[in-house]
């Protein structure tokens, strides 16, 4: 009996020595969440009213940043294989090439570019015209017929635009390939032809492909940001996906789950008082944070240091220390992004409980022990 004793009592102090490392609960303590970002694995980022200032300057990290070099103009139409033009040739007097008793003009209403590039026109030949504008064409052939015709003049315009052209799919009313109008035209004009979106700006994704390179942005952020309604160039390519933004919210708070965008920014404060708000006897005020994958920019303007990216990603925390009053402030300033998880941590008192209650019940476990070592004995 006594054997039995000495064996509880030893595994019940190891249990009050070890217990932290094995207690149920959800997830870290705010004190180990900075512990561990020692490890490199993650950065840490306290969120004060800098960091909030220089987050809300560049939240837009999207098409505009990205293709700003070459879409902050509109570009020159050119004319490509399979295009039909309208070429109209003029003459000083009569008795000309092109010139008659009636008129002084011919024009050739719809001239096709061929294969090779070039258009035939009488007594100028074949003409090289693709990749050129139609200014440099007109005078590319009044060049041709200046040694033949009086004193010519010539006007070529794109009758069908089938080589400056962009393709729309995904959740648009009407996909296809739709021609680019000689005055440019941007992303939401595009979109306007095909029909607009199907769904919501603020739950429809644009994904850009120009090239080599590819950007992602909302719908909503694009209108609300010119700086994001790029022009559209010549082969680009406009995939529209209908994908709601959504953030998570665990921990410490009423109701945890996956929570949908109701509006097209919500902040901290907003998320968690969605789920409820954080639970009195549980949440640890000083430990909300926010988990994303940063862009690596965003981190050095606010001066962070990090280390390992992942798909081009900083793995970041952000956290808001909600026992200061003046961090309201900053919740209501913080603005969540898609994908974002928010995480509220237990206190230390409430993993203190879950200890004694397990000492607690290891302590009855003895008593009964005992208990019935002692009615053995009787």
């Amino acid at each position: 009996m006594v054997r039995t004793v000495q064996a509880v009592s030893i595994l019940l102090a190891a249990l009050s020595v070890s217990a932290c490392s094995f207690v149920p609960r959800e997830g870290p303590l705010a004190i180990e969440v900075e512990q561990q970002s020692a490890d490199n694995d993650y950065v840490t980022v306290d969120v004060n009213a800098d960091v909030v200032q220089i987050l809300a300057g560049r939240s837009n990290i999207g098409l505009g940043s990205r293709f700003e070099r070459s879409s902050n103009a509109a570009p020159n139409s050119t004319i490509g294989i399979g295009d039909a033009l309208s070429i109209t040739i003029w003459e000083a007097g009569e008795g000309g090439l092109f010139s008659s008793q009636q008129s002084k003009n011919a024009t050739f209403p719809n001239v096709i570019v061929e294969r090779s590039g070039e258009i035939s026109l009488p007594y100028a030949g074949a003409i090289p015209v693709a990749g050129k504008t139609p200014r440099s064409v007109q005078k590319l052939i009044v060049s041709r017929l200046s040694q033949q015709a009086i004193q010519p003049q010539a006007m070529v315009t794109i009758a069908k635009n089938e080589h400056n052209t962009v393709v729309m799919s995904g959740d648009v009313a009407r996909p296809g390939r739709y021609p680019i109008a000689l005055e440019g035209e941007r992303l939401l004009d595009v979109i306007a032809a095909a029909g607009g979106t199907k769904f919501p700006a603020r739950e429809t994704y644009v994904t850009f492909v120009r090239g080599g390179a590819t950007g992602m942005q909302l719908v909503k952020s694009i209108i609300d940001d010119p700086r994001e309604n790029v022009y559209v160039r010549r082969g680009d390519r406009i995939y529209l996906s209908h994908d709601p933004k959504r953030y998570t919210v665990l921990g410490a708070v009423t109701k945890p789950g996956i929570y949908v965008f109701e509006a097209a920014q919500v902040n901290v404060l907003e998320a968690v008082a969605s789920a409820g708000g954080l639970l009195d006897a549980r949440a640890d005020a000083s430990g909300l944070f926010v988990f994303r994958y940063e862009h690596p920019e965003r981190l050095e303007s606010i001066g962070a240091k990090y280390g390992r990216l992942m798909h081009g990603r900083v793995p970041t925390i952000y956290r808001i220390d909600m026992s200061h009053a003046r961090s309201y402030f900053f919740a209501q300033s913080f603005m969540l992004e898609d994908k974002d998880s928010v995480f509220v941590s237990n206190a230390r008192a409430v993993e203190v409980g879950k200890i004694l209650r397990l000492i607690n019940m290891a302590t009855s476990s003895v008593g009964n022990v005992v208990g019935a070592g002692r009615n053995f004995n009787d």
